[in-house]
């Protein structure tokens, strides 16, 4: 006689990764406890509750942070708001999730998954990229490292100190990597210390002398980085406490990116910094951190300093198009060029956009010297045309209505703007809303050319 045995296996759980909401708002304000979920092939989830301030961006506040099962998730309801958003969980990864809050609500559109995506939405919140503060602190051989002498470079900035031996040698094995690529000349590697009581300037000289690094290493007094370091949120540390950051500046001195956590630098990384690696640094090598790295990083760099293909003069040549405008004419790259272009990719949906037209007009559309290039992402005709009256613009507009010009030129998110020079290489490119001081500092390098 055979009897059958009910056995109980023990379910298997699902991978998970993190998602870390983040709030931040146009104006400082509050939010009831309210419920915020996402949502996936299996429905809504609630993550939890949250209450209480919410500041206005570009500080942010962290709401909550909850292991969710790995996978895609197309959605986040704030209470009952509902947004469209592409959240991409990875096991054993922080995905951040911003939600924009408005009188208790979430605003139409403002929700933003990942870190580039994120840190587009702080800037398109708060109406404007934030600008670095002045600074003064010194490099590894003592000379000074400030506003100056950043002036006009796209600068990587990494927060390390040299007694830590957890994730800040796999942020200088990013930097070995950054350095071997074939960066823009004016980028600028920088690690600035957390700690300026042992990392001295001689002790940074030693330091990059042992490990053969051949970039900028920066420190300074306590208050002098306690005051560079607080647009980033990161305090001063030693030992292997600390916030892993890296950020990114453009050549304006406005601050672009943030990227959290720690990098994943694959097997490029030299024996002195594996050697340099505590426990929780290898199993972070091991585990590849959070899953963004130098292709990450370098293609934030493109979007900062514009796409560069086949050099020429010093920099890309820009995307040759051929485009109808609303006023019936078709328009070619080619047929413009002889003059340098200032090329802004637009669209009726991006308040943004609304918001810088009436400085391209007072500042580009009148000069005899450059050419303003209005280019519509998507709208059709009519509604470009009727959105160019209301702003008071009365130059065509060139239609770009499968969108294939704006990823040719990299506008993933609007407003961008790309300078080109007359010969049709790509001087600059500046992602979201322009203000003056990005123009006429663009204005100026064309002119100059």
């Amino acid at each position: 006689m055979i009897v059958g045995l009910a056995v109980a296996l023990p379910r298997l759980q699902p991978p998970t990764g993190t998602v870390l909401v983040i709030g931040s708002a146009r104006s400082a304000t509050t939010i009831a406890a309210t419920t915020v979920s996402i949502h996936g092939s299996a429905g809504w989830s609630a993550l939890g509750s949250v209450s209480g301030s919410v500041p206005a961006a570009p500080e942010q506040r962290e709401l909550l942070a909850v292991p969710v099962a790995e996978g895609n998730y197309d959605g986040v309801r704030v209470g009952a708001d509902e947004q469209a958003v592409a959240i991409s969980v990875v096991a054993g990864q922080v995905e951040p999730l911003l939600v924009g809050i408005e009188k208790g609500h979430l605003i139409v559109g403002a929700s933003y998954a990942g870190n580039d995506q994120v840190n587009l939405g702080l800037g398109e919140l708060s109406g404007k990229f934030v600008a670095m503060p002045t600074f003064d602190l010194a490099d590894q051989a003592g000379n000074p490292f400030n506003g100056v002498t950043i002036a006009g470079r796209d600068v990587v900035i990494a927060a390390f100190h040299t007694t830590c031996h957890q994730t800040c040698p796999l942020y200088t094995a990013l930097f070995a990597q950054l350095e071997k690529q074939k960066l823009p000349p004016k980028v600028l590697l920088v690690e600035v210390t957390t700690d300026p009581t042992t990392d001295t300037t001689s002790a940074l000289a030693s330091y990059a002398s042992s490990i053969g690094a051949e970039w900028t290493f920066a420190t300074g007094s306590v208050d002098a980085l306690t005051a560079f370091w607080k647009p980033f949120g990161v305090e001063l540390a030693s030992g292997d406490s600390h916030v892993s950051t890296l950020a990114l500046l453009d050549r304006h001195g406005y601050i672009r990116l943030v990227y959290r956590g720690v990098p994943d630098v694959g097997h490029d990384i030299s024996p002195q910094l594996v050697t340099a690696l505590g426990t929780e640094g290898l199993r972070e090598l091991v585990s590849h951190g959070d899953g963004w790295g130098t292709p990450q990083v370098l293609q934030s760099l493109v979007t900062i300093s514009g796409p560069e293909r086949a050099p020429s003069g010093g920099g890309g040549l820009a995307g040759a198009f051929a485009l109808d405008g609303t006023d019936g004419h078709r328009v070619t790259l080619a047929s413009l060029l002889g003059k340098p272009l200032v090329i802004n990719f637009w669209a009726t949906y991006c308040p943004p956009c609304r918001a810088e037209m009436p400085l391209l007009q007072a500042r580009v559309a009148n000069l005899s010297s450059v050419r303003l290039v209005l280019i519509d992402e998507g709208d059709g005709a009519q509604p470009a045309r009727a959105f160019l009256d209301s702003v008071g613009i009365h130059q065509a507009a060139l239609l770009d209505s499968d969108l294939s010009v704006g990823r040719e030129y990299g506008a993933a998110a609007l407003p961008v703007t790309v300078f080109v020079r007359a010969d049709g290489t790509v001087a600059a490119r500046h992602i979201g809303q322009l203000d003056e001081r990005a123009l006429a500092a663009e204005l100026s390098n064309l002119s100059g050319q």
